[in-house]
Order: structure tokens, then sequence, then C-alpha cells
């Protein structure tokens, strides 16, 4: 029964791999390409498309005490915009939101991990493979509002 199940499960996952638009392909490739690099870089991967009401959140990395809310942008080249510029004001308060969920429902204090909202550009040649990566730490943070 149990292996009836992990085929079941494997042939839906499959399924649902071959239903992805070619944008949606190249966000997963972009994500895997960025968690390999990350973890060569010495971060463990927390989570991987950790999705809220609030927003999502591509990888959640973990190193040296920095708790790393991950970003991900790929694009094949040629592409007529950069892919920072794609990362608008509304994207990075709804990555915010959910990582003040993951925050909470992981019950993170403030003085328990150092937070960061990172972004990781991934470069893809025509075809499919990688021809160059961005690591951007710190990339935005938390906009407090004054009182003027």
């Amino acid at each position: 029964m149990l292996k009836r199940i992990k085929q079941m499960l494997s042939r839906s996952t499959a399924h649902r791999e071959r239903r992805l638009s070619p944008t949606s392909r190249l966000g997963r490739l972009g994500e895997g390409e960025a968690a390999r690099h990350l973890k060569a870089e010495g971060y463990r991967i927390l989570e991987r498309n950790y999705r809220v009401k609030q927003g999502e959140i591509d990888l959640v990395a973990f190193r040296d005490g920095v708790l790393a809310f991950v970003e991900v942008r790929a694009q094949t080249q040629p592409s007529p915009i950069d892919a920072l510029e794609t990362i608008t004001r509304r994207k990075q308060r709804r990555v915010i939101k959910a990582a003040q969920t993951y925050a909470t429902v992981n019950k993170l204090g403030e003085s328990d991990v150092a937070l960061r909202f990172d972004v990781v550009t991934v470069l893809f040649d025509q075809g499919g493979r990688r021809v160059s990566m961005t690591h951007l730490e710190d990339a935005f943070q938390v906009q407090t509002r004054g009182l003027s």
C-alpha cells in the first residue's frame, strides 16, 4: 500500500512539472541553481517555496547565525531588463510579510537570529545552461514609515 502511494505521488509530481509554463520551469531551474550555490557557500536550505497568504519566499537559508530570505530571479539571455529591476516595492513587501509570518510561526525572537533579505539572479543561455549568477546579500530591508 505504501509503495503504491509513493508511486502515485511520484507520478503526480512529474505530471505537475510537465504542466508548468516555460517561465515557471525557468524559475524552478533558477531556484535549483541558487540552492546549489548557497549550499556550496555553506548555507543550509531550510525551506523552498515557502508560501503563505501574505506571499512567497523562494528559499530560506541559514548560515553563521543569519537567516536569509532569498528571492531568486532567473532569466534567459538576452534579456531587455535587469533581473534586479523586476523586484518591485510591492514584491519586497510581500516577501517581508511572508518572512514575518515565517519568523512568527517558527517562534524566532529578535535575539535568536539575524534576519536578512537576499537576491540571487541567475542568467541562462537559450539552451538552459547557466551563464552567470549573482548573490546580493542584504538586497532590501524592512522600511519603517516616518511620522513626517
